[in-house]
């Protein structure tokens, strides 16, 4: 990937060094230590502003919304400097707060990596101010320091070493003006503040320099909300508004003197920098602007230095007025919109409004009249340069014979049509109203229209341009031999015409004319192309004068033939002239001329207008493939001297420039999809609602009732501009953005998936909505959601055959990943290290996932639809208003009605598939989770206090051995149970919640068991080869577990292939919630005990009825489900020793015992059948138990080793 960008680099050398130095001279200088200190600086501050950029996109919205909203989730965490003077202060204020302690922790694992990030870039920034210092304190110190042979003049005397000086000295401040401009002060400081608390010290080794940097600045009420700019930039980049005074790449430098006071540089090395910006050109770049009006064109990269450089000296701004004068006739004159770095721009006019020999030195220049006149040059240029530019673009105009002959033509109308760009688009941007109505009001209503015209109609010619002077340039010996050949040729028939040996030239010899001609030939071929090209063309003019001389002689003036001849001798050798005139210097000039890093940021805002043009002209991608070619030039600045000094950074720094280009490319050509989609949801109406569905036989009768031409004829109208527009994006060519490589297919396809990922979301977020709690409506969402994605899926079904993707696949994988999502972001509100939106692996900028608010109807406090699924399922099951029977494997209201059931499940897997039954079952998973830690640290925290541990502790002495009979009988659970407090309202909650978990699970088991049907019936082959993988790495995992694994074990891909196990058996529906293992948990002693006494004390609420099998409520008008509690009790003990479990059931048997043994009353009619009936208490253990037997697979003898097997058999549950 490397060698990737060196080869571009390579091929934009002329734009990059803007430099005639010769390579020799340069590596002389990259040699010395200065010249590779000066390097290593430089590349070192490229690699920060790609960082500075980059974090500035990523900062959580969390720490966003808390450092602009005292109402934020984290605000009462984050804390300004003030916390440096007392930070004990504010730690006991959040260890005070049970509340505010655990958000402290949910906010250290959820944004502690992104504040450490930040803080290697503040440190990162601080290091770069203090080695940037230390290496000009040597430098000024004229040789007593580290440097002996360098001195500040000499380094400035250099060439090379004044144009690394003065990138090292503007790259710090572009770092404090970009900083100031993308993280805002408050932002920085509650940054720091967070970090030290993360790493609990602030002992940091920069850690005053990095205070400065952090704290921050007085507010200027001119300032727009630097949060705002953060918040936009990325959808800036998409293109989402057009060119406006408030874009973030406007800096409004208000603060930019404090910033520069914080970290100055010596005067003496400031005013040496500046006096040599303003005498010297210091990229060499007049060269390439031989016109003086387009002197500060040409300069316009030292007028951004000049201006970053005089915030560290602002006296000058202030007082010296000659050399502000002397600044704005040479650098600025009808020029005060500054682009300083890649697209950055500052409006003059008002970051210098607080300078008195600044505005001073502006003024004439912002005179109403005279601003007039500037927009009036360069706008009434617009139309003139649009006729230039076609003309040239005409069909079989363009080609080498006329490049050749008209080389300076091209150069200057491309130099014109830059030059004219650039003044429009960046002083369209002036954020002073007045003189942007005065710019804006030369173009005209058309003026916006007519501006992206010339823009695309020059980087068209820019692209052509290139492409035949680069085969002109390939082909240059070549075309040269060719040439000298042909002349040397036609100088020895000439020759033989008049040595008289021809028949037909007896007549005419002549020996002089002869041995001239040979002469003349033998000079011919004696010509080299590699001497120097003006040596040769003055030998070619000779020859040429020499040639017309002789054709004036009477032997030939009379010879048709001969003269013939000479012609096109000369035509040849003219032919030679303009080949030797093929230099690479032009192609430097034509990428100097048309370098655009200027407009990154300005160009977004014609995307609408793009958009436009390319619906209703599909083959103007050709001229965008070309203007993203022109665009490229902003990855030039950036890497040159990462790659020269050879930097780790290049890759990264490549990488973020170049995804930031193909993301505006993406953003450009998305409205191909955009309207394949519009026009394809016209193609389904037709097909759905108005054309008739073509029975398999037809009568002939009946032929014209089916024909349907005009439905037909929309249909193949509306298919053929899907065609169309496919056929545009793919008439583009692959290429290369920096690092990326830019495949017209795969735009394409990716702009498909962008917008069947924005459509598929919006139907989920607007249909799966629940405002009530009836069945009817989950049933009748569903059905709508399934004609929807029906519809949808059908869409891209016809995709396939005329876009040339495979419609369905990129549908069920889109799809996933919308499930997968809005899963993994659900599951975010269970688990302290959330998933940040960007930090997900389902989330891609290139085709994102959308984000909804909550629907104004939605009561589920949940984040999205996935949430309000869960929710109305949970809400339908709950145990205080449903029963869950087992053999009908579903939950019932007291009237009997089906809540949710097998027919439930059925719709679900047809609507949302087997990734919506995954996804609702991997949510529910987390829940349950969730859920059961909750439940063992309550439980724990209650075993552990000491009224329950007295409690626990003598109710345990009176119930040991638990083989025998308690010596009070029956009385005594009763006892323990009043004085353990089970009756009390702290444990009906957690009862209710163990209730939750048992419902949860039933959910779960339910789903897997529907999962695990359907993985059979419609892919067997895949659930059964999962099913033998599965058996096959547990036999593995158990064999290692019994003998001494051999040699290093490769852990890692063990984890992944248990992982990729792992979603497979999920999938296919092969895993049993009642088994698993959710938490792991060392509770105390007593917990079995305290689950026995929770369970005799819940137990007097239910009946066994014989009829349905299972204990239901004594109540008959609420409904409150056992089975739930069951299972909830069985998923606790599931996560302890099993030893836990073996307790708990034998002082299950010890109460069955105990009361079956006890004395008891009887009826009449069982005392005449000479029956004996059991207690409640021990028919509803015994149920209990066989229950909880069954549902968490517990071993017979664990059972009957505990509990009378006559009392066991006696009961069918």
């Amino acid at each position: 990937m490397s060698s990737l960008v060196d080869s571009s680099l390579r091929r934009g050398r002329g734009l990059l060094l803007r430099s005639g130095s010769s390579s020799s001279k340069r590596m002389a200088v990259m040699e010395t230590r200065t010249g590779e200190l000066l390097l290593g600086l430089v590349s070192r501050g490229q690699a920060l502003v790609a960082e500075l950029l980059r974090l500035s996109q990523h900062v959580p919205a969390v720490l966003q919304q808390s450092a602009s909203d005292s109402g934020g989730k984290y605000a009462a965490l984050l804390f300004d400097f003030k916390y440096f003077k007392s930070p004990e202060v504010y730690e006991e204020q959040v260890e005070a707060s049970s509340a505010l302690a655990v958000l402290d922790d949910e906010f250290r694992e959820e944004c502690g990596n992104v504040v450490e990030r930040f803080f290697l870039l503040f440190d990162g920034i601080a290091k770069y101010y203090k080695d940037l210092s230390r290496f000009v304190d040597d430098l000024l110190q004229d040789g007593a320091g580290a440097f002996l042979q360098e001195t500040a003049e000499s380094v400035l005397e250099d060439e090379e070493g004044r144009q690394l000086l003065m990138e090292a000295l503007m790259l710090h401040g572009v770092l404090l003006l970009l900083l100031e401009h993308r993280l805002p002060g408050s932002l920085r400081e509650h940054l720091l503040v967070a970090h030290c608390r993360c790493r609990g010290s602030s002992d940091f080794l920069n850690f005053e320099a990095i205070q400065s940097l952090c704290r921050c600045v007085t507010p200027s009420p001119k300032a727009s909300s630097a949060f705002a700019s953060v918040a936009s930039f990325a959808s800036f980049l998409q293109g989402s508004s057009p060119p406006s005074a408030t874009e973030p790449n406007m800096i409004l430098p208000s603060n930019a003197e404090e910033m520069c006071n914080r970290f100055p540089l010596p005067r003496r090395l400031m005013r040496l920098a500046v006096a040599r910006l303003r005498s010297d050109d210091l990229y060499n770049q007049l060269r390439h602007y031989p016109n003086p009006e387009h002197r500060c064109a040409a300069l316009g990269g030292q007028a951004a230095c000049l201006y970053v450089l005089l915030n560290f000296i602002p006296e000058i701004l202030q007082s010296e007025a000659l050399i502000m004068k002397d600044i704005v006739d040479k650098f600025l004159l009808g020029w005060w919109v500054v682009p300083i770095f890649m697209g950055f721009m500052v409006d003059l006019s008002v970051a210098w409004d607080q300078y008195k020999a600044a505005k001073a030195a502006l003024a004439p220049m912002l005179a109403p009249q005279q601003v007039r006149e500037f927009a009036r040059i360069y706008g009434t240029r617009v139309p003139e340069l649009l006729v230039e530019l076609r003309s040239m673009l005409s069909e079989g105009v363009l080609t080498q014979e006329f490049v050749l002959s008209n080389m300076a033509t091209l150069v200057a109308c491309l130099r014109d049509s830059n030059i004219a760009l650039r003044w429009l688009l960046l002083h369209q941007n002036t954020t002073n109203k007045k003189l942007k109505e005065m710019v804006v009001a030369v173009g005209g209503a058309n003026g916006s229209d007519l501006l992206l015209s010339l823009i695309l109609e020059t980087a068209t010619l820019e692209f052509e341009l290139k492409r035949v002077y680069g085969d002109l340039l390939e082909g240059k010996e070549a075309q040269w031999l060719k040439c000298k050949n042909h002349a040397a040729e036609c100088m020895q028939e000439l020759a033989d015409f008049f040595s008289g040996s021809k028949v037909l030239s007896r007549k005419v010899k002549d020996e002089n004319m002869q041995n001239w001609f040979l002469q003349m030939g033998q000079q011919v071929r004696a010509l080299e192309c590699k001497l120097e090209a003006s040596r040769a063309v003055r030998k070619i003019q000779q020859m040429i004068l020499a040639l017309q001389e002789v054709e004036q002689f009477h032997q030939i003036e009379s010879s048709l033939q001969i003269k013939q001849y000479l012609a096109e001798t000369r035509a040849q050798l003219q032919q030679m002239v303009r080949t030797l005139n093929v230099q690479e210097g032009v192609l430097a000039t034509i990428s100097v001329v048309s370098d655009a890093a200027y407009a990154w940021g300005l160009i977004v805002g014609f995307t609408p207008q793009i958009h436009a043009r390319i619906h209703a002209e599909p083959f103007t991608v050709l001229q965008l493939s070309c203007l993203f070619l022109k665009l490229r030039s902003i990855l030039d600045i950036p890497l040159l001297r990462i790659s020269q000094s050879g930097s780790m950074d290049l890759y990264s720094v490549s990488e973020y420039y170049s995804s930031e280009l193909v993301a505006y490319v993406r953003s450009v050509m998305e409205i191909i999809p955009v309207s394949m989609f519009s026009i394809l949801n016209d193609v389904i109406a037709v097909q759905t609602k108005q054309l008739h569905e073509l029975p398999g036989r037809l009568e002939k009768e009946s032929l014209r009732d089916f024909a349907q031409p005009e439905e037909r004829y929309k249909l193949a109208k509306a298919t053929h501009r899907v065609a169309v527009f496919t056929q545009g994006i793919m008439a583009m060519k692959k290429t290369f953005m920096g690092a990326i490589e830019v495949d017209p297919w795969q735009l394409l396809e990716i702009g498909i998936r962008k917008q069947l990922v924005k459509q598929v979301a919006t139907s989920l977020h607007t249909i799966l909505v629940f405002p009530t709690s009836g069945v009817v409506e989950l049933e009748e969402q569903l059905q709508e959601l399934l004609l929807s994605l029906q519809a949808q899926r059908r869409s891209m079904e016809y995709f396939q055959d005329y876009v040339h993707v495979h419609g369905l696949q990129l549908w069920h994988e889109e799809f996933a990943r919308i499930i997968d999502y809005n899963t993994e972001q659900e599951c975010n509100a269970f688990v302290k290290r959330k998933v940040q939106n960007w930090q997900s692996v389902y989330q891609d900028p290139a085709k994102p996932i959308p984000q909804f608010p909550a629907p104004a109807k939605d009561s589920s406090m949940t984040s999205n639809f996935m949430g309000r699924l869960a929710h109305k399922l949970l809400q339908l099951t709950d145990p205080s208003r449903s029963m869950y029977l087992v053999p009908m494997s579903g939950w019932f209201d007291a009237q009997g009605q089906e809540l949710v059931g097998l027919r439930t499940m059925a719709l679900l897997q047809t609507t949302l598939g087997t990734a919506g039954l995954t996804g609702l079952d991997r949510l529910l998973g987390f829940q349950v989770t969730h859920a059961i830690r909750q439940a063992v640290m309550y439980l724990s925290s209650r075993v552990e206090s000491v009224e329950i541990r007295d409690c626990l502790e003598s109710l345990e002495t009176v119930l040991t051995p638990n083989s025998s009979i308690p010596d009070p009988g029956s009385v005594v659970y009763t006892e323990y149970s009043t004085r353990a407090g089970m009756n009390a309202p702290g444990w009906n909650t957690w009862v209710e919640n163990v209730s939750r978990i048992g419902q949860i699970q039933l959910l779960r088991c339910l789903l897997g068991s529907h999962l695990r049907a359907s993985a059979k019936f419609e892919s067997s082959t895949i659930s059964y080869a999962v099913d033998a993988m599965n058996k096959a790495v547990l036999g593995d995992i158990m064999d290692s577990r019994g003998a001494a694994a051999s040699g290093v074990e490769n852990t890692e891909v063990k984890s992944r292939l248990l992982g990729e196990l792992r979603k497979q058996l999920q999938l296919c529906g092969l895993y049993t919630p009642f088994h698993s293992i959710y938490i792991t948990t060392k509770p105390a002693d007593g917990c079995a005990l305290l689950l026995f006494l929770v369970t005799i004390s819940q137990l007097p609420r239910y009946v066994l009825d014989s009829h349905l099998g299972t204990l239901t409520s004594r109540m008959k008008k609420a409904a409150l489900d056992c089975c739930p509690l069951i299972v909830g009790i069985g998923s606790i003990l599931q996560q302890l020793h099993p030893l836990r479990t073996t307790a708990y059931v034998r002082l299950l048997g010890q109460y069955v015992r105990t009361y079956a043994e006890s004395p008891g009353k009887q009826d009449k009619s069982s005392a005449k059948e000479g029956k004996l009936k059991l207690p409640n208490e021990v028919v509803n253990v015994v149920a209990w138990v066989l229950a909880l037997s069954k549902y968490m697979s517990y071993p017979q003898d664990l059972l009957t080793s505990h509990f009378p097997p006559l009392l066991l058999d006696s009961l069918v549950t």
